[in-house]
């Protein structure tokens, strides 16, 4: 069966997953604590470096794959599928256990739920997308290096 592509999910999760980062951003307080900076430096250089595995041009904000995609196994791509996403949730992570109220987990975990279902619609597109995806699939982590 077909698993078409459908832009009101895709601009829907984009949109949750933008709301939920500005909602956590106004939310959490800045910390300058150097353990949490740092932890937010490595989840930036992992953003940055899956941009740049994937060459700008073929940067996505949506979980549709573009007409001409290929598929990217070096960089943060030979670990995990979506360093990006991990990226997001790896940066708010230490704000939310400094902050550790009702509302900000709940956000954070609304934004790693969205996250969760976004990567899930997305690879069901590339795997239709892409014949050798379902492989690639076998030799990494979905999204958190050697876990998950």
């Amino acid at each position: 069966m077909t698993k078409t592509k459908n832009p009101i999910i895709s601009f829907g999760l984009v949109f949750l997953q933008f709301f939920l980062i500005a909602l956590l951003l106004l939310e959490l307080p800045l910390s300058f604590n150097m353990t949490i900076l740092i932890i937010q430096g490595i989840a930036v250089f992992i953003g940055l470096w899956a941009i740049q595995s994937m060459h700008l041009g073929h940067f996505n904000i949506v979980p549709d794959p573009m007409p001409d995609i290929q598929l990217i196994t070096h960089g943060p791509y030979q670990f995990i599928r979506h360093p990006m996403y991990f990226s997001i949730i790896l940066f708010f992570f230490p704000l939310v256990i400094l902050q550790l109220n009702w509302f900000a987990l709940a956000l954070y975990l609304s934004l790693c739920t969205t996250l969760l279902i976004k990567l899930t619609y997305e690879e069901r597109l590339l795997t239709e997308k892409l014949n050798d995806y379902a492989e690639y699939q076998k030799k990494t982590k979905k999204l958190i290096p050697f876990i998950f």
